[in-house]
């Protein structure tokens, strides 16, 4: 089995596969064509520090995967100039992910209002001969995080904004079969995918069980010292002081990740953060943690939401190995990284901004 997989300035994923016994490895280069066998060639676009697109080449026609990518129009153009023409987009339809604003009814509108209109903005500057909907079949399953499934878009919704803008949607359900060059009929798969909707509300709810404090605290101590050794103390001072109310553990927890301090207290409802155990154990015991945690939506920001997210910046930093210390920044693989990225970073920082105006 041949992994192709984006190469970056990190050498974590490669090392994972091996580990796996996988030896047929092939780093994708930013923004090129790569030919993989006589008839088919792949091109991996990177989107903002870890996201990735797929393109794939083959019997003369062009298929690319947005997946979860957030790209703009710009972003766009620089696929369609390196592609030349796009024939079938693989894109997002909803939210999957939540990072936990207490207005949730309001802002998970918001989300899933966004992404149809990205969808849509990225089949029309792609000028993409037809979409299909994928990457947001799912469900959020748990007890703290059940309450957004109400707001998710369906394929019902997605496919009649399409027919309202003129534009051509194919809606597979799993186990169907898009043949480019005949007709397409969704209507089959969006009537499964109506009755599919329509039990969202009684599939299970799983209860996580607590995780002691003890356990949160080593996870938590561990990640501060990993981050002082990589960022120093000039970096983590910017990040202050966050209590954390755990619902699960009756207590609640006030840490400071620039002092290293982790102290239990008594239950404070009116802490920064409301979350239980398990998934704050989480986010501290992997370097993804806190970016798992805005994908699962298990938790609420009640307060002090910039200083969350001055975290939340951090640590996806710490998990694409973007350190700031000298010794660990200034290697000629990361300079090379940024050089080749730094033009798509900019964009994508500026149509973040943008979409949070």
């Amino acid at each position: 089995v041949q992994l192709l997989f984006q190469r970056n300035n990190s050498d974590k994923m490669f090392e994972a596969f091996r580990k796996f016994g996988f030896r047929n490895l092939q780093a994708l280069p930013h923004r090129q064509i790569v030919r993989i066998t006589p008839g088919t060639e792949v091109y991996c676009h990177q989107v903002g520090p870890m996201d990735s697109m797929l393109g794939v080449i083959s019997g003369g026609e062009t298929l690319l995967s947005v997946n979860d990518c957030e790209i703009n129009d710009h972003g766009c153009r620089l696929a369609l100039d390196d592609l030349k023409r796009v024939d079938v987009v693989l894109n997002q339809f909803s939210f999957a992910g939540y990072t936990g604003q207490m207005d949730y009814k309001e802002h998970a509108q918001r989300l899933a209002s966004a992404k149809l209109a990205s969808m849509l903005a990225n089949h029309i500057a792609l000028k993409t001969k037809v979409s299909i909907p994928f990457a947001s079949f799912m469900y959020f399953c748990c007890s703290d995080n059940a309450h957004l499934n109400p707001f998710a878009n369906t394929l019902r919704e997605v496919a009649q904004r399409f027919r309202e803008k003129g534009q051509e949607l194919a809606v597979l359900y799993p186990g169907d079969t898009f043949d480019s060059q005949a007709p397409y009929d969704s209507e089959p798969a969006l009537a499964r995918f109506d009755q599919a909707h329509q039990q969202v509300a009684g599939l299970p709810v799983d209860t996580v069980a607590p995780v002691p404090l003890d356990r949160i605290e080593e996870s938590f101590r561990k990640l501060a010292i990993h981050l002082k050794e990589k960022y120093g103390g000039w970096v983590l001072r910017r990040l202050k002081p966050v209590t954390a109310d755990l619902a699960d553990l009756d207590s609640s927890v006030r840490f400071s990740l620039a002092e290293g301090t982790f102290e239990r207290r008594a239950r404070n409802p009116d802490a920064d953060l409301l979350i239980n155990s398990q998934p704050l154990f989480f986010a501290f015991a992997f370097p993804f943690g806190v970016q798992t945690l805005g994908v699962s939506g298990r938790y609420f920001v009640q307060h002090n939401e910039a200083n969350w997210r001055r975290h939340r910046i951090l640590t996806s930093m710490n998990n694409a190995e973007v350190y700031l210390r000298p010794k660990y920044f200034f290697t000629r693989r990361n300079l090379e990284f940024f050089r080749e990225r730094l033009p798509g970073v900019w964009n994508q920082v500026r149509y973040q901004l943008q979409r949070m105006t």
